[in-house]
């Protein structure tokens, strides 16, 4: 990707005179899993549990409004199960990136002032990304989160030419970008583009910064990168407008402002006011999660350092118990939660995450698909084989459907030899695919008894929410799933059912049922 070439020429001699910031280590460790398409759960958690201040500011934020969970996460490996890699990866790349306690030591430049207007655009930036512009919301936290550090990079290595720029950006009628062009030749939105680029960020993120100037065309379709670059920009307006509430905008930017809540976001008085809360509401989650003292007059640094520096040593100690606690209760919620002879997660463990998805999608977001499946002739592996068989029979396919399976998805033994898998973010054709999938991937395990191999197959009956005119209830999902599942066995079993009809066999040729022993 192309940059503008006198923000490359800056950070090279910024870079060369040692006077630019360098990522944290763990920053270089998040950014290398996120990279990294087959970096496992354990392999992140312990990069992160390796840094005491990220892991603490990711539990708050799991536990937070922001995340939205129903229930307590109380582990960050919990964290990544819950909240999905790709969020965590994301979250943790900003909060390893975002360090307040960074100092710029530039006159005129007001860092708690910065790390404030920074953190106020990544919670605009979340709050309209998916509502307003359909893209993800911790791509644009994160964009909008990391978008001002070119100008903590100028502060940090231009000091004495930064300050001047600042002193005559504070007249009236200047403009701070074009006065950065002129001393440096970039402003500082290219040269962040510049410093994130060569710091190995994800090109997605490098490149939406780069695009945050630019301006959507009304019926044009947008690709991803310039809608979440879009974001950034208008956050980036109203970051001021929501820090001040109107007290000293000025009546210029004040009419912009409202020609995009109007012509752009589309909305009316009372639903922008209930916007506005939801940012502030936002800002204040985010001022806790940093520990920073976000509103009010300026904070000392070297107060907070030193506060750091004292809650590092007094919790070093209280962090290692607190560790060795959340292992137990760990262990102990795996057991309450997990399927004994499977090893998948039980029927429990199944009725609670349905209920949370539900809701999730009342809430309005997305499908969800739940899929119920039996072992078809299950009784006969036992009846003739032993019961020592049928258990074996039932361990290979939970294990060859929970490998079938997205990540976000839970697969549980409902009973005996019924599953459930409970699919999120999943439309009817998707439900379709993930219950021909595990068809045929159970059809074509290969177990042995005996001498002999078993032919096992299984019969399985969908609901999808997009079905209902109504939210349904678990009790409702369940039920017609089951009758589906019923369906497929009156059509002769080894298939799958869905909205009262049956799907075709999926084997080329079709298996006997198992008979028993000689």
């Amino acid at each position: 990707m192309s940059t503008n070439r006198s923000a490359t020429n800056l950070y090279c001699r910024l870079k060369e005179a040692k006077r630019l910031p360098s990522p944290p280590g763990t920053a270089i460790r998040v950014l290398t899993l996120c990279r990294a398409e087959d970096a496992d759960v354990q392999e992140i958690a312990d990069v992160i549990m390796a840094d005491p201040a990220l892991s603490g500011r990711l539990l708050k934020f799991a536990n937070s409004p922001l995340a939205g969970m129903s229930r307590e996460v109380v582990s960050i490996r919990e964290a990544l199960l819950l909240l999905g890699l790709r969020t965590v990866k994301l979250t943790a790349l900003g909060f390893s990136l975002a360090t307040p306690e960074a100092q710029a030591n530039c006159r005129g430049f007001d860092l708690p002032q910065f790390w404030k207007e920074s953190f106020m655009r990544g919670v605009a930036a979340r709050r309209f990304a998916k509502d307003f512009y359909q893209v993800d919301r911790e791509e644009a936290f994160t964009a909008a989160l990391l978008a001002g550090l070119g100008r903590l990079a100028m502060a940090q290595g231009l000091r004495e030419q930064y300050a001047q720029v600042l002193a005559d950006a504070s007249r009236p009628g200047k403009c701070i970008l074009d006065l950065e062009r002129e001393k440096f030749g970039c402003d500082h939105q290219t040269f962040c583009a510049t410093l994130l680029e060569q710091w190995g960020l994800p090109k997605e993120l490098v490149e939406a910064v780069s695009n945050q100037c630019i301006e959507l065309e009304p019926g044009r379709a947008a690709s991803t990168v310039q809608r979440i670059g879009r974001v950034v920009n208008v956050a980036t307006q109203f970051t001021q407008y929501f820090l001040e509430r109107l007290t000293k905008v000025d009546a210029k930017l004040s009419q912009r402002l409202e020609a995009i809540i109007r012509d752009e976001l589309k909305l009316d008085a009372p639903t922008w006011d209930q916007v506005v809360h939801d940012v502030i509401a936002d800002f204040k989650e985010v001022a806790v999660l940093f520990d920073v003292e976000l509103d009010g007059p300026g904070h000392s640094m070297e107060l907070y350092a030193e506060a750091q520096e004292e809650a590092t040593r007094v919790g070093m100690v209280a962090q290692m118990e607190r560790a060795k606690a959340l292992q137990d209760n760990a262990n102990l919620l795996k057991k309450a939660t997990t399927d004994p002879l499977t090893g998948i997660a039980n029927r429990a463990k199944f009725d609670e995450r349905l209920k949370e998805e539900l809701a999730k999608v009342k809430r309005g977001h997305g499908s969800l698909a739940l899929l119920m499946f039996d072992i078809d002739y299950f009784k006969k592996f036992n009846d003739s084989h032993g019961h020592q068989v049928g258990d074996l029979v039932l361990k290979r396919v939970a294990v060859a459907v929970a490998n079938c399976l997205r990540e976000v998805d839970l697969v549980a033994r409902y009973g005996g030899e019924e599953f459930a898998i409970i699919a999120p973010h999943t439309d009817p054709k998707g439900a379709c695919i993930v219950a021909a999938r595990i068809q045929r991937c159970v059809a074509e395990l290969v177990i042995s008894a005996m001498g002999k191999r078993l032919n096992v197959t299984i019969s399985s009956g969908l609901a999808v929410t997009q079905d209902y005119a109504v939210m349904p209830s678990p009790a409702d999902m369940i039920a017609d799933a089951d009758k589906q599942l019923y369906l497929s066995k009156s059509a002769g079993r080894n298939t799958w059912s869905y909205m009262g009809r049956s799907a075709s066999q999926l084997l080329a040729k079709k298996r006997p049922a198992p008979v028993a022993a000689d």
